[in-house]
Formats: structure tokens, C-alpha cells, sequence
């Protein structure tokens, strides 16, 4: 399981009492009063036909939080939906369940949550957080009506600690508008996304049944600069992009894929970084890994398994593969296929995948620009039973193929030249999770060429100077394996806050800050303007590891002797979590 958790405060209020309303009438009342530092408590039981729509301008310190008195314990029922605009706004806590009364507007249903108010003021530094919504869909009538779960607009928001649960009919769960140039800054995280199912059972049918997706065509080649990284999409099918980039300067990592179809595709946009993902198809047919589009990515430390590039009828898709780049279309509109430019894919692993990596593919006679400065570098493949790295399309420019290694499989490329090299036996072994480094591997202090952005291998280990080909490091000391079914709940998804309740810590206006974010050896503590006072360091199961009264306002505390894992520092005001990798 992961090891390592952003660091986040759990409240940023100050003596100020929660209103606990017991009706829509109560509820719409404290909204409209409504202010920095309001806190509004809905109490348990359930409640339907719920619209909340709230602008207020709060503060980082004292933010306007709307949230279940109990999480889980709160059911927002029929045509329910929440809308929040201004700045520093929290959601959390409830539960969306048993649509009904759902209303289709010009082939669209309004959103379950939107960071935009209904008077169309957008939300910045806001947060949705502990929420689940489950199977909360519409009527098959409606079914090919566009219903997006949660649409982000403003930026600097969040959306984290959620499950999204069987979703059907068209509309991603998430989606970051980025409906004009300017930046978001968005950050998707720790989420658990489950058991979508296509309409008409058609995972190559209709568009706009993926997952997440950063951006549209009109303004991708402006930068978003949002993260998503430390989700956990299982039993999963929807269509060919279960995440789609339509943005630049994303970043994807630490997610897993298990058991579903489609891929993570760089649909449009430049420079983005996909690195520290698992994939496990689970042999599902139209199962793939990372599809490149556009210019300047790098896609690095992933890991892939039982990825199959047929479609569910039995042909062939050249949309899928475990790394799958594409030729772009000369002239290209926004909305079409840009060439693959200056790609960097590094340091990968395939294992059981019929293809590995699939270079220069088509999906229309249209697409005929190769990829041009094309790295291909110290990827290892084990058992490709159709090619380990298919070359339809000869990348131009620079491109080159080197340190990449097989065993079992056959490819396009000539072994012993630029040391990319077929082996016999012994390259990875079968581990708990995942297929690792066996000691002897070929693959160890095998990597070619110098790559400043990889410092760390697949594990949240470090690489060394003489650094392995493949994901991971050899004996690295990371731990950050692929999430589990195990981990919803507790680590990732709804109702991983509750193992600290938030209604139980009063914290102060001057925000504890701890870095670096996971903490290794030591760990640092900064306040603003004030002494930090005295401290209490516990592990989530409450055991009391550390005590010290520190009569400054920024100081360094030895770590070294904890274990990874999710700590909990406690002032007499502020609890904040940490993690040690």
C-alpha cells in the first residue's frame, strides 16, 4: 500500500461554534448568513431534494466549511446537489445516493457537485473532501445525457478522500474544466473510483465516460498545471480514456488500475509527466496503459501487467498497449491529432502484456507524422507474446532506442545495438504485489544515459548513480506499492479522515506547517508569527511516540527512528498528519 500522504490541516477555525441544522429550511438559513469562519453541521439522517448553493469569500485561516455532523451518516438524496463559489470553502462528509427527479436540460443534467455557484462565480482554494457518491444516476431515458459527477472551475482546488461508485451513462466523474487559459492548479487525490459500467455495455462507443478529465481541445495548449496522483480506479470500464489530458504541464502519478479497460491518455496538451503508476489489466480485453499525444512528456517508473489491445469483439485497437505513441495529423485542428514531439519514455516495466511498446500507431489514414525526438530508454518487458516494443510508424529527428531489455518476447529492434538486449531467464521474479527485480537481474546497474527528473524509482525509493533499467531500483528501500481493495476506507477513499475526527480538534489561526512532504529523517515544524508550544507526535493507531515543548516558532525534530508510515502531530489547537516514507 502507499506509504505517503500530502500533508494537509484537518480544520483552520477558531472558537467558532457549528451551526447544526436539521432541514432544508435551517440549512438555507445558515447559508445565507453564511461567513468567513461559519461552520455548518447537517445532521444525521437523510435528506432529498438538498440544493445548496453558497458564495462566500472566506480565508485560508478561517474557511466557511459545510460538512455531516457524523460522515456517513448524512444521505443527500433525490434531486440533490451542492454548487460552491467564492474562496476557501469545505465540503464533506455526506453521502450522494438513490437519484430521483433528475432534470435533463438540452441534453445535460446539472451537476452533482460544481465549484462555481449558481450565479456562475467560480471557487478558489476550495475543497470537497470525505464525500462518496454512489450509483447516483439517472434514468435510462437519460442515459446519454451528459451528467458529470463533479466540475471544477477557479483554481487552486481540491477534491480528495472520495469514492465514486458505480456511475453509469455518459459525463465524467471528474471533470476540471479549464474552460480558459489561466491556470487551475487543481489537485485530485487520494480518491477511489469503481465499477462504472458503459452504456449499452460498449466500452468503444460513446465519448465522455471517463474518470477524470484535465481540459478541453479548445484551450489545451494552455497550461493547467493540476496533479492527480494517489487514486485508485478498480473494476473499471467507461470507454477508451479512462483519463483524459486535454491540458498542459499535468502530472499523473502514484495511481493504480486494476481490472478495467481504456487507458491514461495525453489526448492533448504538452508537457506532462505520467510516472509511478501501476496498471494491471487483469486480461481484460481493450486494456492499455499510457497513450501519447502532443509534445514534451515524459513517462517514466510505471508498471504494467496484463495489459490486451483487442477490442472486446476480437479485433485489433490502435488506441491501446502498455505506452501506445501515436503519428499526429498534418495541420492539425485543436480538436485532432498534434505530433508526438520531444517524448521522453523512461524506465518502465512490462510484464504479460501481448504489447509492450507501440510506437508511430494510427487511427485513420489521416495521422502520417511519425514521432519526431522520440527517447525510448531502459524499459524491461517480460512475456510480450505479440512484440515487446512494435515499431509501425520509424520515429524522425533524434529519436533513439537504447538500454531496453526482454525476455520472452520478441521486437522490432536489433539486439546488441545501443544496448538494448534479449535475455533467456531471470530478469524479474513474481512478488506479492507485483513482478520485481530478481537478484542477478540483468536489468541491475543496467541504465543508460543521464535523466535529472529520475532521482526515484516506482517504490519512492532512490535511484543510485548506476541506476537499474525498468521501474524499479534494485533493494531502493521505497514502499509505495500499488492500493488494494483493502486500502479503500482506510488509506484512499470515503471515510479515510474519520480515523481522526475532525470535529473533535479546535486549531489555531496560526497554521502548523510541516515539511518536507513525506518526511524522511527529520522532520520540520513552522508556525507563523508565535512560538509552536508543546507538541505530541502519535501513530494512527494513538500510540504516543514523541513529547517536547519548543519554545520557537520553526525547528527541526529527528525521525529517523520511525517506521513509514501516517503520523499525527498534536498541539493543544491543531492536529496535523505527516508522513514518513
Amino acid at each position: 500500500m502507499k506509504k505517503y500522504l500530502h500533508v494537509f490541516l484537518l480544520l483552520l477555525i477558531v472558537d467558532v461554534p457549528a451551526q447544526i441544522v436539521s432541514n432544508n429550511a435551517e440549512l438555507q438559513n445558515a447559508i445565507s448568513n453564511a461567513q468567513a469562519g461559519t461552520v455548518i453541521e447537517l445532521a444525521d439522517g437523510t435528506w432529498v431534494d438538498v440544493q445548496i448553493s453558497i458564495n462566500v469569500n472566506a480565508t485560508e485561516s478561517q474557511p466557511c466549511i459545510i460538512k455531516a455532523q457524523n460522515p456517513g451518516n448524512v444521505f443527500f438524496e433525490g434531486r440533490s446537489n451542492v454548487s460552491i463559489g467564492g474562496s476557501y470553502i469545505i465540503f464533506e462528509g455526506v453521502i450522494f445516493r438513490n437519484a430521483s427527479g433528475l432534470i435533463s436540460s438540452n441534453g445535460r443534467i446539472e451537476p452533482v457537485i460544481e465549484f462555481r455557484d449558481t450565479s456562475n462565480n467560480d471557487c478558489v482554494n476550495c475543497h470537497v473532501r470525505n464525500v462518496k457518491i454512489d450509483s447516483y444516476n439517472g434514468t435510462v431515458s437519460q442515459e446519454e445525457d451528459i451528467f458529470k459527477w463533479v466540475i471544477i472551475y477557479g483554481a487552486y482546488n481540491e477534491v480528495s478522500y472520495c469514492s465514486f461508485i458505480g456511475k453509469n451513462g455518459v459525463g465524467s466523474i471528474i471533470n476540471d474544466n479549464h474552460n480558459n487559459s489561466i491556470p487551475d492548479y487543481s489537485k485530485i487525490h487520494h480518491n477511489y473510483f469503481a465499477d462504472r459500467v458503459p452504456v449499452n455495455n460498449d466500452v468503444n462507443g460513446l465519448n465522455d465516460q471517463d474518470a477524470i478529465r484535465i481540459g478541453v481541445s479548445t484551450t489545451s495548449l494552455s497550461d493547467s498545471f493540476t496533479e492527480v496522483y494517489d487514486n485508485f480506479f478498480n473494476n473499471w470500464s467507461g470507454e477508451v480514456e479512462i483519463i483524459s489530458n486535454k491540458s498542459g504541464s499535468n502530472k499523473y502519478y502514484n495511481n493504480t488500475f486494476r481490472n478495467y479497460q481504456g487507458t491514461l491518455t495525453l489526448r492533448h496538451g504538452n508537457n506532462t509527466e505520467v510516472y509511478g503508476n501501476y496498471f494491471f489489466g487483469n486480461n481484460n480485453s481493450f486494456s492499455g496503459g499510457v497513450r501519447v499525444i502532443g509534445e514534451d512528456h515524459k513517462v517514466y517508473n510505471n508498471y504494467f501487467e496484463g495489459l490486451r489491445y483487442r477490442k472486446p469483439n476480437g479485433s485489433g485497437s490502435n488506441t491501446t498497449g502498455g505506452i501506445n505513441v501515436s503519428n499526429g495529423k498534418p495541420g492539425s485542428a485543436l480538436n485532432e491529432y498534434y505530433q508526438v514531439k520531444n517524448v521522453q519514455i523512461i524506465n518502465n516495466t512490462f510484464v504479460n502484456c501481448d504489447l509492450g511498446i507501440r510506437v508511430g500507431t494510427t487511427v485513420n489514414s489521416s495521422l502520417t507524422l511519425a514521432p519526431e525526438n522520440v527517447i525510448i530508454a531502459n524499459n524491461i518487458m517480460l512475456n510480450s507474446s505479440i512484440s515487446a516494443l512494435q515499431e509501425i510508424t520509424a520515429p524522425t529527428g533524434t529519436s533513439k532506442y537504447e538500454g531496453n531489455i526482454t525476455q520472452n518476447g520478441n521486437w522490432d529492434l536489433t539486439n546488441g545495438v545501443n544496448f538494448n538486449q534479449t535475455i533467456a531467464s531471470g530478469l524479474l521474479t513474481s512478488g506479492t504485489d507485483f513482478y520485481r527485480l530478481a537478484s542477478g537481474s540483468d536489468a541491475i546497474d543496467a541504465g543508460v544515459g543521464a535523466y535529472s527528473f529520475l532521482t526515484k524509482d516506482i517504490l519512492n525509493g532512490n535511484r543510485e548513480l548506476s541506476f537499474d533499467a525498468g521501474a524499479e531500483e534494485f533493494v531502493s528501500g521505497g514502499t509505495a506499492g500499488p492500493y488494494k481493495f483493502v486500502n479503500v476506507g482506510s488509506t484512499i477513499g470515503f471515510g479515510a479522515l474519520n480515523t481522526l475526527s475532525v470535529s473533535d480538534v479546535n486549531l489555531n489561526k496560526d497554521v502548523i506547517k510541516l515539511y518536507p512532504v513525506p518526511a524522511n529523517r527529520e522532520l520540520i515544524i513552522s508556525k507563523n508569527n508565535a512560538n509552536i508550544g508543546a507538541i505530541k507526535i502519535f501513530d494512527i493507531q494513538g500510540k504516543l511516540l514523541h513529547t517536547q515543548n519548543i519554545q520557537l516558532n520553526s525547528t527541526k525534530i529527528d525521525i529517523s527512528n520511525f517506521s513509514s508510515g501516517v503520523y499525527i502531530l498534536k498541539t493543544s489547537k491543531i492536529a496535523v498528519r505527516f508522513v514518513v516514507e
